[in-house]
């Protein structure tokens, strides 16, 4: 061998010995790359079942609160109704303030409502989305008005019963 191919084989040996330890080390990164990537696959399907969820959760408020506007509303009619056959006196006024005091809880009972579809935009807006902390806040925010329906429905059925209570009989009416 002269010195001219001496080192040309020894580079030819040297990549030789060095080609399966590349190909493993490669495979390891593609390996590690497909680990990777099925991490990610499995926290975006993550994401869209938790943005899924979030999303029945607020219609399920929704329609709740819309339900309870309605039946705000409802009550509301009734002791207006019932103010104007009582005419003037202490049972009337009684009917008619707590007419007022339906319409002011169905206004509410809107006004949760309209909320609540707001959120769910801003929920659904990708410039929204991109930031983190504005996202956690809007969630925040949408478990707080879900949270407000329960004593909201609460207030409605004391009023159910005030109304039952001003009408039975030996109340005047």
């Amino acid at each position: 061998m002269t010195l001219r191919t001496l080192p040309a084989a020894l580079v030819v040996a040297t990549l030789a010995a060095a080609a399966p330890a590349v190909a493993q080390s490669g495979g390891q990164t593609a390996g590690q790359q497909g680990v990777h990537q099925q991490q990610m696959a499995q926290q975006a399907s993550q994401q869209q079942m938790l943005q899924q969820q979030q999303v029945a959760q607020m219609d399920q408020t929704m329609q709740r609160l819309h339900r309870l506007e309605q039946q705000a509303g409802e009550l509301s009619r009734s002791m207006a109704q019932r103010a104007g056959q009582a005419g003037a006196g202490e049972l009337g006024a009684r009917d008619q303030s707590m007419s007022r005091l339906c319409d002011s809880v169905a206004t509410l009972a809107g006004d949760m409502t309209q909320t609540m579809d707001r959120i769910h935009q801003n929920l659904r807006d990708p410039a929204l989305l991109q930031d983190r902390e504005m996202q956690k806040d809007m969630d925040r925010l949408r478990l707080h008005v879900e949270d407000m329906a329960a004593p909201l429905e609460d207030a409605l059925t004391t009023m159910n019963r005030i109304q039952d209570r001003l009408h039975q009989p030996g109340t005047g009416n």
